[in-house]
């Protein structure tokens, strides 16, 4: 069972350095075309926010 955790943890944490890579890229390439992002702050409001703020 502790294998199988251990397994998990090493899962969980290789698809969060993927998903910082990714989201990365997306503000790298909004930056570059001088675009904007949508988002969500912590109380749902929807905000548009240029990527170079970033």
């Amino acid at each position: 069972m502790e294998d199988n955790n251990h397994n998990t943890e090493k899962l969980s944490d290789k698809i969060k350095v993927a998903l910082d890579k990714a989201i990365q890229n997306v503000i790298a390439e909004t930056k570059s075309k001088n675009s904007y992002l949508v988002i969500s702050d912590k109380k749902g409001n929807i905000k548009k926010i240029p990527a170079k703020d970033l």
